[in-house]
């Protein structure tokens, strides 16, 4: 069905049910956080003994990274694109995605929570984990991939409707986000039906190598399956809020398509430090990953470029006198705005993690847990909790309760997401390890770690604090909020989009299927030479081991 007006009663209802999911899966996440960052410090307290601080990051990893962001990127995906392209999704194929992702959720989380998973996030082998983990995240994945179908199914109906209309902004960022996601997530299916199956089921010997190219294949990737949505989320509401056009929405499109040919090839930069892969092949994937760190700065630009002309509109003057005029006090422009400072700070780190040379002062060091927690934890949590605030008024009908507190939250976040991040990156530098439960090493540790982690944990309280307030709001709210009395004016989540005819460059940058082709190539090109060396040495297999 499309046209003007259209009934989304199934896609709001679907939208409402995977978001709730997601945000039980970060308030489990969130426990799981808060206890094994405390247990981890020096001079802290000890919360758990180590096969549950184990657990914890396990659980801690799993439900931040995967549940949550999956669940709830399906959700607003299906709330934009059918907004903006006005058309239905088939309620068939939503309720069955959303079966099996929840299916595999509970499946996988069944393992975790009784300690036979306690394999991390990277469930790396030959770390061997109860084969109901392996299982539920690959029910998961398949889950996942009958929503992407759904989506490209539903654009290809807009698109043939409509062959000369530019597309949304917002759906042009989910149409990358899954795009991405449908390139990178088949290695970590075969690394897990393949490999590690057979090795949880049979101890069957796994080589360890192939196991982690694949897994990068997937693992990178994934942190612009995050980001994606939320950029386009900014790229929607920055403008919106402050009541002006967005920059370029040329350079946006521009941006988003260099994410779909540069994300992927890019996960040989986590194997800096692994034997058996060409230091040739590792430079390559360094180059691919200083690519895709290009849209970031195109993101930056724009958007800062949009901030100026809103401040600019409210009598900015001066070099700086605009940013004194926007509306900090504004609870959804905060709720972008924040996200988007931390993304400054993860995008930043991150080029030191990818440079050949200094991957190997901060490689598997605490500097990495500060880096993606400003990128999955701040850029993308963040926004979206703070689009889950404007939810509730406006697909719940129902007003927050205590917006003010809200708005503290969102600030309590971005504050304790920077203090986390300074104190974890000056005790990467000096050597901290990630992960590891005990770093005082008793006592042979340098002491110069000591005050920086515990500057990092003082962080995550209080963002931890500024998320318990948030999801407490968005539960009283969604509970026993009155109901909300919104104008049309007063809606920002609209997502209305007029028709507009592309012109000839404008058609290129729509031209998905030619970025899509662009994309596998560069993948074949940045992926089969590593496997090709691998196989051509011979496998090493390595026997399970219980963690």
């Amino acid at each position: 069905m499309s046209g003007s007006q259209i009934n989304l009663e199934v896609e709001n209802k679907f939208t409402k049910a995977t978001i709730a999911i997601a945000i039980i899966a970060i308030v489990l996440g969130g426990v799981f956080g808060i206890i094994q960052v405390l247990t981890r410090t020096p001079n802290f307290p000890k919360l758990v003994g180590y096969d549950t601080y184990y657990l914890a990051l396990t659980g801690h990893g799993v439900l931040m990274a995967i549940v949550f962001t999956t669940f709830y990127i399906m959700g607003i995906s299906t709330y934009i694109v059918s907004r903006e392209l006005k058309v239905n999704f088939s309620p068939r194929a939503l309720w069955a995605a959303f079966a099996l992702t929840l299916l595999g959720t509970v499946l996988a989380a069944i393992p975790i929570l009784t300690g036979k998973a306690n394999v991390l996030y990277t469930f790396y082998p030959p770390m061997k984990a109860h084969p109901l983990f392996y299982i539920g995240a690959a029910i998961l994945v398949v889950g996942s991939w009958v929503y992407t179908f759904e989506v490209f199914r539903v654009f290809l109906k807009w698109r043939k409707q409509n062959p000369d209309v530019k597309i949304p902004v917002a759906t042009f960022g989910i149409l990358t986000t899954f795009i991405i996601w449908i390139i990178a997530t088949p290695p970590v299916a075969v690394e897990v039906l393949l490999l590690l199956v057979p090795m949880s089921l049979f101890d069957v010997s796994v080589d360890v190598l192939l196991a982690r190219t694949l897994f990068w294949w997937f693992g990178h990737p994934l942190v612009y399956f995050w980001l994606a949505p939320a950029i386009a989320l900014w790229y929607y509401l920055v403008p919106k809020t402050l009541g002006v056009r967005l920059f370029s929405e040329t350079m946006a499109k521009i941006a988003f398509i260099l994410f779909i040919i540069a994300s992927t090839p890019v996960g040989l930069h986590h194997q800096f430090v692994d034997p058996g892969v060409s230091p040739v092949l590792k430079f390559i994937h360094t180059l691919f990953t200083f690519t895709v760190a290009t849209p970031s700065m195109l993101t930056a630009f724009n958007i800062l470029a949009t901030l100026e002309r809103g401040g600019r509109v409210r009598g900015g003057k001066g070099l700086i006198g605009w940013i004194f005029k926007l509306p900090w006090s504004h609870l959804a422009f905060a709720g972008v705005i924040v996200p988007f400072l931390l993304f400054g700070n993860g995008g930043i780190s991150g080029l030191v993690n990818a440079s050949f040379q200094l991957n190997t002062v901060v490689h598997n060091t605490v500097w990495i847990v500060g880096h993606f927690h400003t990128t999955v934890g701040g850029a993308a949590a963040l926004t979206f909790l703070a689009v889950t605030l404007l939810l509730i008024r406006e697909l719940l009908g129902k007003e927050l309760i205590a917006p003010k507190l809200a708005l503290a939250g969102i600030y309590l976040w971005g504050i304790g997401q920077y203090i986390f991040s300074i104190g974890y990156y000056v005790a990467g530098v000096e050597g901290a390890p990630r992960r590891t439960a005990e770093l005082t090493y008793g006592g042979m540790a340098p002491p110069s770690w000591i005050p920086w982690l515990q500057l990092g944990a003082i962080g995550a309280m209080v963002f931890w604090i500024g998320g318990v307030i948030i999801v407490a709001i968005i539960a009283l709210s969604v509970l026993a909020g009155r109901p909300a009395t919104l104008k049309p004016e007063e809606k920002l989540l609209t997502f209305n989009y007029t028709p507009v005819k592309n012109g000839n460059g404008g058609a290129v940058l729509d031209n998905m299927k030619l970025w899509v082709i662009v994309a596998i190539v560069l993948v074949i090109v940045g992926y089969m030479p590593p496997l090709i060396e691998i196989f051509g040495r011979g496998l090493s297999p390595a026997p399970p081991v219980l963690p």
